[in-house]
């Protein structure tokens, strides 16, 4: 489906069998375009269309590239899929000096967000004025992103600090376990959402100084917005790397509360295996059916039996008393 847009318009149109650009408009989106959409986009513009195997290719040459006064550029973004689960879709931009196409295989709504812009009053014409307004639409969604990150990551760390670990008494085991498993998951969640961040920014700070350096028709405002975006970028990385950091040390406490639990289901059962070991020795000797055994004659003998029974295991326990294993 093709969109277009341009100031003070927002139209859907189907003119593939054209050989033009509607006029007045600045911004072509490309939404799953079919071929026949794709054949008009390459006759009208006089450029070849990328496809989503070319968008998802890695290298910067790929990525970063110009033609015949087009500059074609590709990011990766996040889209959310069924169920909620964020995962990075590219986007690509081909841009010139008076036009900018997108292309696209998932919905967004960071272009729904720049298409209303692109069309209010007073926005300017031309390519470049659609571009920014499309990657500070993605910029800020890539800071509410980080924004909502950092606030689940300061829920997770005050569960996991508070002063009775994962908030699960020490007699339930099994739930303090599923606890733990859970904030892991949601440890894993955010790292996993910080790590697409982090490939989103780490594209437009690649993108964003090719276009300044390589765009010579940009006007003086363009540039000045290129150089604010290229400062909002790079404080949205150190704040990534700063929620990394955090994921980390949430991650190494958590897997640390799983240890310490590990290590006390451990040492319960070696104090029970060890208090039990003199008991079962001596009532093992005792228990056996020689007739020469001198015991067996004993007056006492089955009260002294029992008394050494019991204090071999009672003096273990108070010894790991003493110690303060228990």
């Amino acid at each position: 489906m093709l969109t277009f847009h341009g100031p003070g318009k927002t139209k859907i149109e189907d003119p593939v069998q054209g050989a033009a650009i509607p006029g007045g408009v600045s911004w072509i989106d490309a939404f799953r375009p079919g071929e026949e959409e794709i054949a008009y986009l390459e006759r009208a513009l006089g450029i070849s269309v990328p496809t989503l195997d070319i968008l998802s290719e890695i290298e910067t040459s790929s990525r970063l590239r110009s033609d015949r006064g087009w500059l074609h550029l590709s990011i990766p973004v996040i889209h959310r899929k069924e169920g909620g689960v964020p995962a990075l879709t590219p986007l690509g931009l081909s841009l010139s000096k008076d036009m900018l196409l997108t292309i696209r295989f998932e919905p967004l709504k960071i272009l729904d967000e720049a298409a209303v812009n692109i069309s209010g009053p007073g926005m300017p014409a031309g390519g470049a004025a659609a571009l920014m307004t499309i990657i500070e639409a993605v910029v800020d969604h890539a800071a509410d992103v980080l924004e909502r990150a950092g606030a689940d990551l300061d829920i997770l760390s005050q569960e996991i600090f508070r002063a009775n670990g994962a908030g699960v008494p020490r007699n339930r085991p099994r739930d303090d376990s599923r606890q733990l498993r859970s904030l892991l998951r949601e440890i894993g969640r955010n790292g996993d959402l910080a790590s697409k961040i982090e490939d989103l920014l780490l594209g437009l700070a690649r993108m964003l100084p090719y276009v300044a350096a390589n765009a010579s028709y940009l006007e003086s405002g363009v540039r000045v917005k290129l150089k604010s975006l290229q400062r909002d970028v790079e404080s949205l990385n150190d704040y990534e790397t700063h929620l990394t950091d955090k994921i980390q040390l949430l991650l190494d406490a958590t897997v640390g509360l799983t240890n310490v639990d590990q290590n006390n289901i451990f040492r319960i059962l070696t104090i029970v295996s060890v208090v039990g070991i003199p008991p079962t020795f001596f009532a093992s000797m005792w228990g056996m059916n020689f007739k020469n055994m001198p015991e067996y004659s004993w007056a006492y003998g089955y009260e002294f039996g029992l008394a050494v029974i019991a204090l071999s295991a009672i003096i273990p326990v108070v010894w790991f008393k003493w110690r303060g294993w228990w």
